[in-house]
């Protein structure tokens, strides 16, 4: 079996100095997420493996509560969705799955006895003893957290696997004693600085430029101003967002498409609910649902529930909106949550209800029965996407026809009437961009890589066949090809006379602090000089190589420099982002050979790993390829996930 994954893998050695990626969250016992609205049940494929809505609830819920514990008082729903936590839980199991997959491809097998053992050491199923808790208990806390022992046991099965992958890259891996001496140092090696940094914005007024500087500098740097090849052309642009009113889709053909695909509106029970939240944690259960009785005893006595909830539950995200959670289905909310809204009446208020996030008020306001939904209810919904058909059809005959008509035109009357034809289309729109290039934005369109391609393959003189864009389609004649070529200082001006000033403020202001570095090298002390600058001296945190100083930024210069230095040196002046910075170290930690022959062997097991990891990763971006991610509709969606793997029909 090693053999089989050392030649499956050799191809991939080069992965091992890429930068490293972390995926894979090992973690099990996380709490099932309420639904953020989905409905379908399946999240993504992976190859032929499902990833259900219910395995990514349960994954959001673990890496949620690991970046509480980082945040702490800070977290937030809102820091949750720029850090993309949802995208990221997708991700992770999308990831294990594939190793899975490649698991069961390579032979490699995790025994029952194995899952045994590693559930039977599991903190969470050992009572105060250290014995393991009993069948009962240990079956009732995994249907608390929306798993059975069956389900849990195949997920600890499949992490092990994993798990072994890593293990078994690992093992392959090979290091130089150079190597680990290297990552040692890395580690130890550290450096503290005094220093001060003049601001080139100090020298603004003085750092002009001149026009003979201007031509100078461009005749001088030529490559740095170089016009990449360009293409200068028109379209003509049909929105097709402007074609609506043009399309009229009679119900007759909307109960057609109802009757031939009635597969898409079938239905499971749903149920729509609104909740309040009160979290446990900091509070007690039992004062939670004390408190919650008295927000119960409030909307008896009439108050509005969605008032209520905006006021005092603590789920953000559905507070806001009166807490209402939406239609769902069965396994889409944690289990007790879920008995208590199929069990309830419309109307009936049900609580308080304990859950893995705290105590629940609810309410039903709505249910649907499986089966299929009525017409009256999805016509709209027909409608919207029959018309997204036929405007987005209607919209690429219009630019075929547009075509035609300018290819039709003399040679120098296409411009004129490219114009002429959007005069008298209020859908149509003319434009007639400056010079662009591969990676330009175009006017009117942005970024339009399609349109781009296009325009590069078309002959000087020629037009385009339509090309579909955000708007709709686009016609483009191609007028000029531009090639490479250095540019007149007219066309560029703006961009040399920056490149000039910000030279000489740079310049000026290492200047300043090379006279400053001749007074510390004659006795002055650099909070003498400092003050003489009207600077401030700052103090860096301790730091290694990689190029990083705390207050600086990315500076490999200062750095590199700081860390070849003795305790009491002075460096520099060093041009940094800012301006130019000199400074005096601090602080010196040197490299120690014993200590680092101490410390070789867990560092060669650290490097290990990190190798391991990029090179796992490697595996996973290739077999992501062969076996085809596929993510749903839903999912799509609520993670803009366009340009990624396509959606699920």
């Amino acid at each position: 079996m090693l053999k089989t994954l050392r030649e499956n893998i050799r191809h991939l050695h080069w992965i091992l100095w890429v930068v490293i990626v972390t995926f894979i969250a090992l973690a099990f016992g996380g709490l099932g997420g309420l639904n953020r609205g989905a409905d379908a049940d399946i999240a993504a494929t992976v190859g032929d493996a499902e990833i259900t809505q219910q395995d990514l609830g349960r994954q959001y819920r673990n890496l949620e509560q690991r970046y509480q514990q980082m945040f702490g008082d800070q977290w937030s729903p809102e820091l949750a969705e720029q850090l993309g936590v949802g995208r990221q839980a997708l991700e992770q199991l999308i990831n294990r799955r594939v190793l899975i997959e490649e698991a069961g491809r390579l032979g490699i097998e995790v025994s029952d006895d194995e899952v045994r053992k590693y559930v039977l050491a599991m903190p969470t199923f050992q009572s105060a003893d250290g014995r393991f808790i009993g069948s009962d208990r240990y079956a009732q806390f995994l249907r608390s957290v929306g798993y059975t022992p069956e389900t849990f046991e195949a997920a600890v099965r499949d992490d092990l696997l994993s798990q072994r992958i890593s293990q078994v890259l690992a093992q392959n891996l090979y290091l130089s004693d150079r190597e680990i001496e290297d990552a040692y140092r890395q580690q130890v090696e550290k450096a503290r600085i005094r220093y001060v940094q003049m601001p080139v914005a100090r020298f603004a007024a003085e750092a002009t430029a001149s026009p003979e500087e201007l031509a100078d500098y461009l005749a001088a740097h030529p490559q740095e101003f170089q016009l990449p090849e360009q293409r200068q052309a028109s379209y003509l642009l049909v929105d097709q967002n402007l074609l609506r009113d043009q399309v009229d889709i009679p119900d007759s053909e909307l109960q057609d498409y109802y009757r031939e695909h009635g597969d898409e509106f079938q239905q499971e029970e749903r149920v729509r609910a609104r909740h309040i939240l009160l979290r446990t944690g900091e509070r007690s259960v039992e004062e939670a649902r004390q408190q919650l009785d008295a927000v119960r005893a409030r909307i008896e006595g009439g108050e509005d529930f969605a008032a209520v909830a905006r006021e005092v539950s603590e789920d953000p995200a559905s507070a806001r909106n009166g807490g209402d959670l939406g239609f769902f289905a069965r396994g889409q909310m944690v289990p007790a949550f879920e008995e208590a809204a199929f069990g309830a009446k419309v109307g009936e208020l049900v609580g308080p209800v304990e859950s893995p996030f705290g105590v629940h008020l609810l309410e039903v306001t709505d249910r649907q029965p499986a089966g299929e939904q009525p017409f009256d209810e999805v016509k709209d919904q027909i409608r919207a996407k029959l018309a997204q058909e036929r405007v987005a059809d209607l919209a690429r005959e219009r630019a075929a026809t547009l075509a035609g008509q300018i290819e039709a035109a003399a040679d120098d009357a296409r411009v004129e009437t490219m114009r002429q034809l959007a005069e008298n289309d209020p859908a149509l729109f003319f434009y007639e961009p400056a010079p662009f290039g591969r990676n330009d934005a175009i006017a009117g369109l942005g970024r339009a890589p399609a349109f781009t391609e296009a325009a590069f393959g078309l002959a000087k003189g020629s037009v385009s066949d339509p090309v579909q864009v955000p708007r709709g389609w686009a016609v483009i004649y191609s007028q000029d090809l531009l090639p490479p070529r250095s540019p007149e200082l007219a066309e560029v001006e703006p961009q040399v006379r920056r490149a000039v000033e910000s030279a000489k403020r740079k310049q000026l202001a290492m200047q300043r602090l090379a006279a400053a570095k001749q007074e510390l090298d004659g006795g002055k002390s650099l909070d003498e000089v400092a003050g003489e600058l009207e600077l401030t001296v700052q103090e860096s945190e301790p730091f290694g190589a990689g190029g990083t100083v705390p207050g600086l930024g990315a500076v490999p210069q200062v750095a590199d420099a700081a860390l070849g230095m003795k305790e009491g040196a002075v460096g520099g002046p060093f041009e940094t982002p800012q301006g130019a910075v000199l400074f005096q170290v601090s602080e010196r930690t040197e490299f120690d050979p014993q200590s680092f022959q101490a410390a070789k062997e867990e560092t060669r097991q650290q490097l290990l790993g990190q190798r391991a990891a990029v090179l796992q990763n490697a595996l996973i971006q290739q077999r992501r390829q062969e076996l085809g991610v596929t993510y749903s509709r839903d999912i799509v969606e609520q993670y803009k996930l366009a340009g990624d793997s396509g959606a699920e029909s």
